[in-house]
């Protein structure tokens, strides 16, 4: 275990992560790769009356530490066993590294959008994977949680017998947005697809995913940018790694999501003085929850609550909580 203390060399590197905007500033680090590094950690922290915080290797840092930040990416070990279709996580490891290990045994994990997420957090979260409302949240995979005090140290959860999957994306000019987000929202969909819808600056996307074949024929509405839409190995549709940047976000979840209402939460965003990005998720079916849709909105730069709250303001009769993932930068 290396520890790193302000001026140190090596200092300013482990206490950096994937938000650029926002970084811890600890009295030390400590750079642990094992249980006994962490309980080292911990013990520290208690012992000098310092608060403690778990840099990981995801993208949902909320609230920087000014005590102890332990360090998990030298803890990341992953292992697959094939026999039994779980896997093994620590503290460390991101989904891309759970996903090449499981893929040869034709397995694949409930991870999201994004391979370089980290495990852990995400779970913890909840985790909204690309095949949710197919097949649940990530955190009712878990079969064993290890931990040093409140620090989870390994995740162990099964994995699910999927090789390939039928996804892709299709892209539209945002002056279509109104027709496209009204395609979306009234799709009569079916239990095993997974959709997300987002507005991108100038551009609509939307993506998809089940196991199963389904059509996306009537979302189809505009003149499309870009399509691609096939049987592919799950590797493809888990998303790509995304370079470290300044972000804020937040979620709503809500039982009920009118057309208007959605629209009217469009079009403040699309005029807002902050330049936010507007991402919609179906819930239901394997999700089980009582929320009916996510609501999420980015921006890429920090101290944009106030006009994400203008945003949800519009939504905020079906507002029935948050959730714990899509949570960036925020108290």
């Amino acid at each position: 275990m290396q520890i790193f203390y302000p001026g140190d060399v090596g200092y300013d590197e482990e206490r950096s992560g994937f938000q650029t905007g926002l970084r811890h500033e600890p009295q030390v680090v400590f750079a642990v790769e094992n249980v006994q590094d962490v309980e080292d950690a911990v013990g520290h922290a208690e012992s000098h009356g310092l608060e403690y915080a778990i840099q990981t290797t995801g993208h949902g840092l909320t609230t920087a530490t000014t005590g102890v930040l332990i360090s998990t990416r030298r803890l990341n070990a992953v292992e697959v066993d094939p026999a039994t279709g779980t896997a093994r996580a620590e503290a460390g490891a991101v989904w891309q590294q759970v996903i090449e290990k499981a893929a040869p045994h034709g397995l694949a994990p409930l991870s999201g959008d994004a391979s370089d997420v980290g495990v852990v957090g995400y779970t913890l979260g909840g985790g909204f994977s690309v095949l949710a409302r197919e097949f649940g949240f990530a955190s009712e995979r878990v079969t064993r949680t290890e931990k040093v005090g409140e620090v989870v140290t390994a995740l162990e959860f099964e994995l699910l017998p999927v090789e390939r999957v039928h996804a892709g994306e299709l892209f539209f000019e945002a002056r279509y947005e109104r027709e496209v987000v009204e395609a979306f929202h009234t799709w009569d969909l079916p239990d095993h697809v997974t959709p997300a819808l987002t507005t991108l600056g100038d551009v609509v996307r939307i993506t998809f995913a089940s196991t199963k074949p389904f059509d996306v024929g009537h979302l189809r509405v505009a003149p499309v940018l870009k399509e691609d839409f096939g049987l592919k190995p799950f590797a493809e549709a888990a998303g790509r790694p995304l370079p470290p940047h300044t972000y804020q976000g937040d979620n709503v979840l809500l039982r009920d999501l009118p057309l208007e209402a959605l629209h009217r939460a469009r079009e403040i965003a699309a005029r807002s003085t902050a330049e936010i990005f507007l991402g919609l998720l179906p819930l239901g079916a394997a999700l089980g929850s009582e929320a009916t849709h996510l609501l999420k909105l980015i921006s890429p730069r920090l101290g944009v609550q106030e006009q994400h709250e203008e945003v949800f303001e519009a939504v905020r009769p079906f507002v029935v909580g948050r959730s714990r993932n899509f949570r960036y930068a925020v108290g």
